[in-house]
């Protein structure tokens, strides 16, 4: 199970864009950009309780997704920031 600062993470979202999720991504990522998130709530397929891991290109956009997604509902929700920082801190 992978592991973020030590902590399980269930799930791993990056919120970039395709273009930059195709340049390089955390292991086991889903790609699912921010602008798009509030639509794709559901396709995500993830209980509300699930430990989900967001992070972008500098920590804006994850700042964000993780506030859409505690709007939804998703009761924990880490932001990792931005990519070079979560990459960091992510372990396999």
């Amino acid at each position: 199970m992978p592991t973020f600062r030590s902590t399980p993470v269930d799930a791993v979202i990056d919120v970039r864009t395709k273009v930059e999720f195709w340049l390089g991504h955390l292991p086991g990522a889903r790609c699912v950009p921010v602008d798009t998130l509030p639509e794709g709530l559901d396709t995500l397929g993830l209980p509300r309780d699930a430990r989900l891991l967001v992070y972008c290109a500098s920590g804006g956009r994850s700042a964000m997704a993780r506030q859409i997604l505690e709007a939804a509902g998703y009761t924990q929700v880490t932001d990792g920031g931005g990519y070079v920082a979560a990459r960091a801190e992510y372990e396999e």
